[in-house]
């Protein structure tokens, strides 16, 4: 079939031009079409696609398109070579597919799409499994189908993924394979998408030579597990009464692929790949972003997972790269969301519930024990992360243990003394850390700085002093006219030793002691 490029829509109408592109469709199935003509009729089909569904026939047009699309991209064979026609064709299909508006006239054919594109996730390429899952989120985004056998596929599919992940990590990063001189290697040794030189004779110095791009198994690419987590998400909020207990196996799932992390010595290997590894980092990041969404339902699971889920946190922070910026972002956002829930509360109501416990059996805990409570509460003292009503119920605490500490080192001939040292040096350097950061702070509260002038920084224990900045001084208030004291001195006697015992009036108050010499008394 030969291909004629169609005039500009102004000049033909759009029934004759309906007509030519379906012909272009009818010829995806014909076998006797080479695939380089259908590429050029589906560009051309892709390039008006707007006037197409603006037309009348629309409605008609995708009763006939949607079947023949599909009967293509199911008998066809996936490509994994970038420079093929048919990867080419198959991919602009889909591109096409994703391009259809998701109104009334598509809702019928939405089951028959589905079901393709969850059964494409498995076996297609890198490329066109991304544009699967576009389609897959439009289409439950706009029409809700009934869940189906499909969904609990696709999530055992994903979970699948996640198990196998160290797998990848390894097979990517620590033990990269090395691609053979005019080899074009396997979609699953490739992490992206690879362009390598091949020779045509290389039995010839002066051979002919083709690059050759191959694309990953989608199936193994980190690209497509970064999107992944959406869909789950998606699912979720359609299916939740159906799939509830199915999303809680994702739980430690997600731990441990935020825990994964790819060893120094294969961070300085001559292989590794700064762009591969990137797109392992995004992968991680929007895994935790998924949890960030669960863990207000799943907060009791994720609980039994927190230290797992704090130290992944932390090594992501470490390990995003510095350039991709907006990965960092996105952690801190993801990291904000687990912040703000109970799960930040926990660990105070914690630490007191174990501080009332520790406080009430104190009389009956070995030494051992008492030396780890010390070694716990001390840390929290200089905690910042911790509400100071924590902190100062440490103190309490570790001041109550005293006594427990010393008698049960005498029972137990044990080193009660180097414990309650460190306590000691644990109160000193919290006065430190006091003196330095919040003394002054603290001073500019209790009084107004007009009255307390400028406080000399440089008197308190390890705080450099600060320049002196003299306030000329206001001239004194006139002295206000002597209030005239009437009192009578009663008869009294001094003791032997002549201070008198006598107290004297002054505005009715005690007055102070004071010697015979001072009221005139002799001594007794």
């Amino acid at each position: 079939m030969s291909f004629v490029p169609t005039p500009s829509p102004t000049v033909v109408d759009q029934t004759t031009l309906m007509k030519k592109y379906l012909q272009f469709v009818a010829a995806l199935t014909d076998n006797n079409t080479p695939d380089e003509t259908k590429l050029k009729m589906m560009q051309e089909v892709s390039e008006n696609f707007e006037n197409v569904t603006s037309s009348p026939q629309y409605s008609t047009f995708l009763e006939h398109i949607i079947p023949r699309f599909l009967t293509f991209l199911q008998d066809g064979e996936v490509q994994f070579l970038q420079e093929k026609p048919t990867q080419q064709l198959r991919k602009l299909v889909l591109e096409i597919i994703h391009r259809i508006p998701t109104n009334e006239h598509l809702r019928s054919h939405a089951k028959n799409i589905l079901s393709v594109m969850f059964r494409f996730l498995e076996i297609e390429s890198e490329e066109n499994v991304l544009i699967c899952l576009r389609i897959i989120i439009e289409l439950h985004k706009q029409f809700r189908p009934l869940i189906s056998q499909e969904i609990h596929h696709f999530l055992d599919f994903v979970k699948q993924i996640y198990k196998e992940l160290p797998k990848v990590v390894t097979r990517y990063f620590e033990n990269p394979q090395v691609i053979a001189e005019n080899t074009v290697p396997s979609p699953e040794m490739v992490g992206m998408i690879t362009s390598v030189l091949v020779k045509t004779a290389p039995e010839h110095e002066d051979s002919e030579t083709r690059t050759h791009t191959i694309i990953p198994r989608g199936s193994l690419s980190l690209k497509v597990l970064a999107e992944l987590p959406i869909i789950v998400v998606l699912m979720y909020q359609l299916y939740k009464l159906s799939i509830h207990n199915v999303v809680s196996e994702f739980v430690p799932l997600i731990m441990n692929t935020i825990m994964l992390q790819v060893s120094p010595q294969a961070r300085q290997h001559k292989l590794f790949n700064k762009e591969l590894y990137a797109d392992f980092i995004a992968a991680q990041i929007k895994t935790l972003s998924f949890l960030a969404y669960i863990i207000r339902i799943y907060q009791d699971l994720v609980g039994k997972y927190s230290q797992q889920m704090v130290k992944g946190m932390l090594q992501l922070l470490s390990n995003c790269p510095p350039e991709t910026a907006h990965l960092r972002k996105e952690l801190l956002i993801a990291a904000k969301h687990i912040l703000t829930t109970d799960l930040r509360s926990r660990e105070p109501l914690a630490y007191s519930t174990l501080a009332d416990l520790v406080h009430h059996v104190r009389q009956n805990l070995p030494l051992t024990d008492l030396s780890l409570a010390v070694q716990l509460f001390a840390k929290n003292i200089d905690d910042e992360s911790l509400p100071s009503s924590i902190q100062t119920m440490s103190c309490k605490l570790l001041l109550n243990l005293v006594d427990c500490i010393r008698s049960k080192s005498e029972q137990e001939n044990g080193n009660g003394r180097d414990i309650l040292m460190r306590m000691l040096e644990v109160f000193v350097l919290k006065f430190h850390t006091i003196a330095r950061y919040q003394l002054v702070s603290i001073f500019k509260k209790c009084k107004p700085q007009s009255e307390m002038g400028v406080v000399d920084t440089g008197a308190l224990p390890g705080v450099p002093a600060t320049p002196t900045v003299t306030t000329p001084a206001l001239p004194p208030p006139p002295p206000a006219p002597p209030t005239p004291l009437s009192f009578a001195l009663p008869a009294h006697a001094h003791g032997p030793t002549g201070v008198c015992t006598q107290r004297f009036p002054d505005f009715g108050q005690p007055g102070p002691a004071h010697t015979g010499a001072m009221c005139g008394q002799p001594a007794a």
